[in-house]
């Protein structure tokens, strides 16, 4: 990355001015590399962790690089690569299934170009850590070929053949091709969510099979430190009776607030002040194909309390 650099200034003031600029140029940049971090990894924690470590790197070069922001981008990039691959071991000896943790960073529009549903953020723990990386540069902020092949050190045919290879890996169909299909996908995909938020408090089975696709699964993440389902479940009647009775067994008391992770639409179940599962899903516009509930403790600590 020495493309990035330049060489360091001499002088006490001079020193000063360059670390007011970089910790500036650092903060500016911050909400980017978070969604980058995070949609790499699929958890906050491990984002921060990375993003942080990126920013010692670059408080360490001391003023010596050219293009803060480009320099930043792939050192957080290289280094998420290098995560995920250790989370991948991590993950392999995991209880249960594994979702990733929703979005709940900086609400940044301007952080990305564009972003990624839920649902692919589930599909990508298919892609290897280069494949995933490729990809989320490209779709998350649009980032130029010749640029990705910087930032991963390949070619960019390579880079080219890596991306559509994700792409292949994921099925094209589930990712919007262009912001104003992802906006119409969303505005959809947000009524659908908000009626089962409604069917789901009400207990009302008619409804919730309605807004099941037949073949629609659910899949819940409790890392072992609370009661899941170690198992995908398949199919609209058995995924009714699974989370009614489910809520039988917990009885009263529980309160399901609307929420946005990354702009998406999903919702957030309390007990009393205390949240207990964040509720995604993924949809195809008129019927909701795979729900997601995430109820490890480690991943709603972010989640504000009910007030």
């Amino acid at each position: 990355m020495n493309q990035h650099r330049r060489p360091p200034a001499s002088g006490n003031a001079a020193g000063d001015a360059i670390a007011d600029d970089g910790a500036a140029a650092f903060l500016a940049v911050r909400p980017r590399l978070l969604a980058i971090a995070h949609r790499m990894l699929g958890t906050m924690s491990d984002a921060e962790d990375v993003v942080q470590d990126a920013f010692l790197r670059f408080h360490a070069a001391g003023g010596t690089i050219d293009s803060p922001q480009a320099w930043l981008v792939t050192v957080t990039s290289r280094l998420a690569i290098d995560r995920l691959r250790a989370a991948r071991r991590e993950r392999a000896a995991y209880d249960g299934p594994w979702l990733p943790e929703p979005w709940t960073g900086p609400d940044d529009g301007d952080a990305f170009a564009g972003d990624l549903p839920y649902a692919v953020l589930v599909l990508m723990e298919r892609l290897g850590p280069v494949e995933r990386c490729a990809f989320v540069l490209r779709a998350l902020i649009d980032m130029p070929y010749a640029r990705l092949a910087e930032v991963l050190g390949r070619s960019e045919a390579a880079c080219r053949q890596i991306v559509a290879r994700a792409r292949r890996r994921l099925g094209d169909g589930q990712i919007p091709a262009a912001p104003g299909d992802a906006l119409a996908r969303r505005r959809r995909h947000e009524t659908l969510m908000e009626e089962f938020r409604l069917a789901l408090a009400a207990g009302d089975a008619d409804r919730l099979i309605r807004l099941l696709a037949p073949e629609a699964t659910i899949t819940t993440d409790g890392g072992g430190k609370v009661l899941a389902a170690r198992n995908i479940v398949r199919g609209a009647g058995r995924i009714v009776r699974l989370v009614l009775g489910v809520a039988r067994k917990l009885g009263r008391g529980r309160i399901e607030r609307p929420a946005r992770f990354a702009g998406e639409a999903g919702f957030v179940t309390y007990d009393g002040e205390r949240p207990v599962r964040i509720v995604m899903a993924a949809s195809d516009g008129e019927r909701i194909t795979a729900v997601y509930f995430v109820l490890n403790p480690d991943k709603l600590v972010r989640i504000p309390t009910e007030s």
